[in-house]
C-alpha cells in the first residue's frame, strides 16, 4: 500500500516538490450540487499542491479516502447523502469542501516532509443525523435517557517516510461523556483542529472511533468533512451557528413564513441546481414571503442569514 501512495505522490509533485499552501478545495471544478468520489480511477486529487488520496472500487462502485463536494443537503438522512456537510456549505460560506471516509484509514500526502497547521472540520449530514436520531444500524447518541457516554473521535497521525507514526492528535466530533448532559454535543459547525504540534511528516493518516460498535466495526457512519487544510490558525472560534427558526408551510404553494427570528434576516431561495429563484432582505419574524406561486413543483433550498447565524433547509413546492 505504501508503494501505491508514493506513486500517486510522485505523479502530483514532479513539477513542484516543495510546494506548501492551503487546500481550500475551491480550486477544484464541480457542477452545482455535485461531488467527485474517485470513479475516474485517478487515485487522488490535489488542492493547493496537497494530495488527498482516494481508492475507488469499480466492482462495488464504492470509495474510501477523500472525496470533494458542494452538496447543501442538511436534511436527508442515510447512506445516499454521504457527501453532504451538516453546515450545508464550506467554511466561511465557500462552496467546496472535502469529505473523508477512512476505511479504516485515509491519507493526505506531501512530496517532502511538511509541517501542517491544521484544518476546519465538521460532521457529515449522514453521520450527524444518525448520531442525533439513531437509524436502522446505529444508536441515538446518549440513548433514550441521554446518559449513555457516547463519543465519535477523529485521530490524526503524522507518518514518516517509512509510514511509521511519529505523533498523534485527537478531536471529538461528538462527545456525550460529560456528567452534565447539557455539555453533550454533536459538532454541527466548522471548527478548527490544531495539529501544529505534529512534526514535519510525509503523510497524515486519519481514522475514526465510536462508542457504538458491532462485530464488524463501527455502527456510526464513518464520514466527516474538512475545509481550508493547512490554513492559518484562527484567532477565535468561528461564530456561525444555526438560526433557531421554523419555515412553513412545507410543502408550500405561493408563500412562506419564518417563525422564530429574533432580528432582521436575509433569505435566499434556490432550486436544487443552486440557482437563486427568490431573495428577500430585512425579513422579520412571521413576515410572509410572497411571489412564489410561479415556481415549478419540486425541491428547493431556503437559506436564512440572521446576523452571524444561518439556517439552510429543504422545501417542497406543490
Amino acid at each position: 500500500m505504501k508503494h501505491i501512495y508514493m506513486a500517486i505522490l510522485a505523479t502530483f509533485f514532479v513539477f513542484n516538490a516543495t510546494a506548501q499552501s492551503v487546500a481550500s478545495f475551491d480550486d477544484l471544478t464541480l457542477a452545482p450540487e455535485s461531488f467527485w468520489n474517485g470513479s475516474d480511477q485517478s487515485g487522488s486529487f490535489k488542492s493547493g499542491e496537497i494530495a488527498f488520496l482516494n481508492m475507488y472500487s469499480t466492482d462495488y462502485k464504492s470509495w474510501y479516502g477523500f472525496a470533494y463536494s458542494n452538496l447543501t443537503d442538511i436534511t436527508t438522512a442515510g447512506y445516499t447523502n454521504q457527501y453532504s456537510a451538516i453546515t450545508g456549505q464550506g467554511f466561511n460560506g465557500s462552496a467546496n469542501y472535502a469529505v473523508c471516509y477512512p476505511a479504516p484509514t485515509a491519507r493526505v500526502g506531501y512530496a517532502v516532509p511538511t509541517k501542517t497547521t491544521g484544518f476546519y472540520v465538521t460532521n457529515s449530514t449522514y453521520a450527524y443525523l444518525s448520531m442525533k436520531n439513531g437509524d436502522a444500524f446505529a444508536k441515538k447518541f446518549g440513548g433514550d435517557t441521554g446518559n449513555d457516554p457516547d463519543y465519535f473521535k477523529l485521530t490524526i497521525e503524522g507518518l514518516d517516510d517509512n509510514g511509521l507514526p511519529v505523533d498523534t492528535v485527537s478531536f471529538y466530533l461528538a462527545d456525550f461523556r460529560f456528567t452534565d448532559n447539557s455539555k453533550d454535543y454533536i459538532l454541527n459547525k466548522w471548527t478548527w483542529v490544531d495539529i501544529s504540534k505534529l512534526k514535519e511528516t510525509r503523510f497524515l493518516r486519519f481514522s475514526l472511533r465510536s462508542s457504538d460498535n458491532a462485530i464488524w466495526g463501527m455502527n456510526t457512519p464513518g464520514f466527516f468533512c474538512i475545509d481550508n487544510f493547512n490554513d492559518k490558525a484562527p484567532t477565535s472560534v468561528p461564530a456561525l451557528s444555526q438560526v433557531q427558526a421554523t419555515v412553513f408551510p412545507n410543502p408550500f404553494v405561493d408563500h412562506l413564513v419564518i417563525s422564530g427570528l429574533k432580528g432582521m434576516a436575509r433569505v435566499t431561495v434556490s432550486d436544487i441546481s443552486g440557482k437563486t429563484v427568490a431573495e428577500y432582505n430585512n425579513v422579520s419574524n412571521n413576515q410572509p414571503l410572497t411571489g412564489l406561486q410561479n415556481l415549478n413543483s419540486g425541491v428547493y433550498l431556503i437559506r436564512i442569514n440572521e446576523g452571524s447565524n444561518q439556517l439552510i433547509t429543504k422545501l417542497i413546492k406543490k
